[in-house]
C-alpha cells in the first residue's frame, strides 16, 4: 500500500508563552515491513534548532528549542511511503503455551512485562480469558482482541491521556488508545510482552481522519507481532506506525512544555491519502 500523510497540528494561547524543549513523533517507522520515500517536519515559530534523534525506545523523532514568546505553535508533517503485507515467522507452537518462556530475554523485556498496580477487575478478567483459551497464547490474543471489540464502545477522543484499564474495562467504552492499553495490560499479566504503537490507519471514506494506536506483542521466534483491538484483527498493511513504546505517554507525537499566563487549545487538520 502506498500512502501520503499531511499531518498539521496547531496550539493557540490567549497569551504570550515561551516554549520549551519539543520532541516531535510524527516520523513513519521502518519495521521492514514499511518503506519510507519522503518525509519533511516544519514548525512555526521557527525554532533556534531542530534536530533529528532515536528516542530511548529507537523510535525515530525529532527535537526543537526555541526563544522569545509566541501564542501559536503549529507543527505541519508530510510523509509518504510504502507499507507491505506483514507476514509472520514461523514458530515452534508447542512453545507458546501461556505463561510464554523468554529464557534470558526476559530481562531485556522487563518493561514490556511490567504488570503491577493493574486494578483486580482486569486481572479476573484476562484470566478468565487465559482459561477460555486454554492456556494458548495465539487463541488468548485472538480471543482477547475480539472480545475487546466486540465489548467495547469506540469513542474517539482528541486529547488526553489514556484511561487506565479498569476503567476502559468498567465503562465498557473507549478510544483506540483506551483499546490497546487495557490489551496490554491483559496481555502482561498473562506474562506475554506487550507494548504500545502510535500511527495512521486509513479512515472510511467520509470519517474523520485521526492518529491511531493498536499494540504489539513479543512472541518467541515472531518478534513483534501487531494486534488492533480497536478493529479485533491483526494489524496489516493499511497500519502505518510512527512510534512504540512500553507506555502510551513515551510514543507521543507530540511532547513538550511551555511557560506563562496562558490557557491553550488544539486544532487539529490531519489528512491520509492512500493511492
Amino acid at each position: 500500500m502506498r500512502f501520503k500523510i499531511r499531518h498539521v497540528t496547531t496550539y493557540r494561547y490567549d497569551k504570550p508563552v515561551a516554549l520549551g524543549r519539543h520532541l516531535f513523533r510524527m516520523q513513519p517507522r521502518p519495521d521492514g515491513f514499511l518503506t519510507p520515500h519522503a518525509f519533511s517536519l516544519s514548525v512555526y515559530p521557527p525554532p533556534l534548532g531542530l534536530a533529528p534523534l532515536l528516542d530511548l525506545e529507537g523510535n525515530l523523532a525529532h527535537v526543537a528549542w526555541f526563544g522569545g514568546e509566541t501564542q501559536e505553535l503549529r507543527v505541519t508533517v508530510r510523509s509518504a511511503g510504502e507499507t507491505r503485507l506483514r507476514t509472520p515467522l514461523l514458530a515452534d507452537l508447542d512453545t507458546l503455551n501461556l505463561p510464554l518462556d523468554y529464557g534470558g530475554d526476559r530481562v531485556k523485556l522487563f518493561s514490556y512485562l511490567w504488570a503491577e498496580g493493574i486494578d483486580p477487575s482486569v486481572a479476573d478478567f484476562a484470566r478468565q480469558l487465559a482459561r477460555e483459551s486454554q492456556l494458548q497464547t495465539f487463541t488468548f490474543l485472538e480471543t482477547l482482541n475480539v472480545r475487546l471489540r466486540e465489548t467495547l464502545v469506540n469513542v474517539p477522543r482528541m486529547t488526553g491521556h489514556p484511561f487506565s484499564p479498569e476503567v476502559t474495562l468498567a465503562g465498557k467504552r473507549g478510544s483506540c488508545r483506551d483499546f490497546a492499553v487495557l490489551f496490554i495490560a491483559c496481555c502482561r499479566l498473562q506474562g506475554i510482552a506487550a507494548r504500545f504503537v502510535s500511527g495512521y490507519v486509513p479512515a472510511e471514506a467520509g470519517d474523520r481522519q485521526h492518529m491511531h494506536a493498536w499494540a504489539e506483542v513479543y512472541l518467541p521466534g515472531m518478534g513483534w507481532q501487531a494486534y488492533d483491538p480497536t478493529q479485533g484483527g491483526s494489524a496489516g498493511e493499511s497500519h502505518i506506525p510512527v512510534a512504540a513504546a512500553a507506555e502510551a505517554i513515551d510514543a507521543g507525537p507530540v511532547v513538550g512544555f511551555y511557560s506563562g499566563q496562558a490557557e491553550s487549545e488544539m486544532a487539529v487538520d490531519l489528512t491520509v491519502s492512500v493511492s
